[in-house]
């Protein structure tokens, strides 16, 4: 090896746990991808327009992020493996858009129904 060749493959500035870190989050991004898709094809299925689809895939993935840490809290207290907290975690935030539509449906007409009539 020539001495005064620089050595290119050093990793100076680098972090060698970088891939590690990513890998952490792949589960919360696999269950924001699926929470997603799940919230956009329902949307489409029940004949809402584009606007009202994407909106109610976002509040799915809105709705399901924070809840994943906990169903997998859960199922590792359990013993259960990891995977047992995706489906939980899709299904309540499936449910979930409807409650909360419902619920500023309600809201709406008690404070501004009233005064609009």
């Amino acid at each position: 090896m020539n001495p005064r060749r620089k050595e290119k493959r050093r990793m100076n500035g680098r972090d060698p746990n970088f891939w590690q870190g990513l890998l952490d989050f792949l589960p919360i991004t696999l269950v924001a991808i699926l929470t997603f898709t799940m919230g956009f094809i329902r949307g489409v299925h029940e004949g809402g327009s584009l606007k009202k689809s994407l909106l109610g895939a976002l509040m799915c993935t809105l709705l399901a992020t924070p809840l994943f840490p906990v169903f997998l809290w859960i199922a590792e207290s359990q013993g259960w493996p990891p995977i047992i907290a995706f489906p939980p975690c899709v299904f309540l935030a499936f449910l979930g858009t409807d409650w909360i539509r419902s619920k500023a449906d309600d809201i709406y007409e008690v404070f501004i129904g009233r005064w609009r009539k």
